[in-house]
């Protein structure tokens, strides 16, 4: 269950990554691009794809159809996604419903509250699949790993390599259509009411998109100090480290002296809000600046704040789920975020003498 979903945050990163978000393209209600290479690039509310792809397709948005068929890999996140077209490559999708009735060529990597493959569709490749419910009828060529509260197969469903199940409820004649080795867990009932051992999908949900949300907010309205705070933290790294690290004490305690003074108590809370303050947007830069460098060497080309952001924003909401090694990179990355905005602040003071 936890390397399902870790993939499945993994699809996260790869998904967003790549989709070219820039401010003029966020405020459509639909749009889809292509590059000179066959590829397809899309986000908005409902889009249909009736027309082939000659290479990736890649989607984002509250209801996807792809009637035509795609040449190399779909991926894929949306409320609601039906593939009804050949995909020669890998489906990679996270949504409400996936439905899949169209052939796969290579892997189906799919993570969602109801997954549906129909009697028609035949996967070339392995399977991993992550649902509330999961319900297959066609065929697979490949191995299968499937965690489901309920796993459901019609009379035409194959697999034909080995399959790991963990569910709570299948069918009891499963062995006779898997070809290869049966490896079945028995999820407790509870373990689908919430209680998840390793990554706590909801919470981290939550958090990422508040993490988002915050940085999406911040890059929007106020990009030019945005890009000065992720300036800084490029050039002076260990420096605003070291000096996040005496603000995070020296803040606190200089807030608690002025509270016990007559004239101070005023000036001590707004000192603790701005602190605050400073604390909730202090990890947006080094999150940019990570999600920047990361996308920069791995597709070798540029793109915005936005896409930056959301790499970096997601890659940090997967580290801090490691145990110890999460806390330390969120503590130090709060440090440097610190210590960041008191080098800006101290160089505008500079700059208004």
């Amino acid at each position: 269950m936890e390397k399902k979903l870790f993939l499945l945050l993994v699809l996260f990163t790869i998904l967003f990554s790549v989709l070219p978000f820039s401010a003029g393209a966020a405020d459509e209600e639909s749009y889809l691009k292509y590059t000179s290479s066959g590829n397809a690039f899309g986000g908005g509310n409902d889009i249909q794809i009736d027309q082939d792809i000659q290479g990736d397709l890649v989607l984002a948005g509250s209801i996807l159809e792809i009637n035509g068929n795609v040449m190399d890999d779909f991926t894929g996140a949306g409320g609601e996604l039906v593939v009804n077209g050949d995909v020669s490559g890998n489906i990679m999708a996270v949504g409400g419903t996936i439905r899949v009735n169209g052939n796969v060529g290579g892997d189906l990597v799919v993570a969602g509250g109801e997954i549906f493959l129909s009697r028609d569709s035949t996967v070339e490749g392995d399977i991993l699949l992550a649902g509330g419910e999961v319900t297959l009828k066609g065929v697979i060529n490949g191995n299968g790993s499937i965690s489901a509260g309920t796993l459901q197969t019609g009379e035409d469903f194959k697999l034909k390599g080995d399959l790991e199940l963990e569910a709570e409820n299948y069918p009891s004649d499963l062995e006779e259509d898997v070809g290869g080795n049966l490896s079945i867990t028995a999820a407790a009932p509870d373990q689908y009411e919430g209680e998840t051992e390793g990554f706590g999908i909801f919470s981290f949900i939550l958090g990422l998109l508040a993490a988002l949300a915050l940085g999406f907010i911040l890059i929007y309205t106020f990009p030019g100090f945005v890009t000065e705070l992720e300036e800084v933290v490029k050039i002076s790294t260990l420096k605003a480290g070291l000096l996040g690290f005496l603000l995070l004490f020296f803040v606190p305690v200089l807030s608690v002296i002025l509270l016990i003074t007559f004239f101070g108590w005023s000036l001590s809370i707004l000192l603790l809000l701005l602190f605050a303050l400073a604390a909730l947007i202090a990890t947006v830069p080094v999150k940019l600046l990570a999600g920047e460098i990361i996308y920069t060497r791995v597709f070798k080309k540029e793109a915005g704040k936005i896409a930056y952001y959301l790499v970096g924003a997601v890659i940090f909401a997967i580290v801090y789920e490691i145990p110890f090694l999460g806390s330390f990179i969120s503590f130090i990355a709060l440090l440097i975020g610190l210590g960041a905005t008191g080098i800006w602040l101290a160089d505008k003071a500079k700059t208004e003498r």
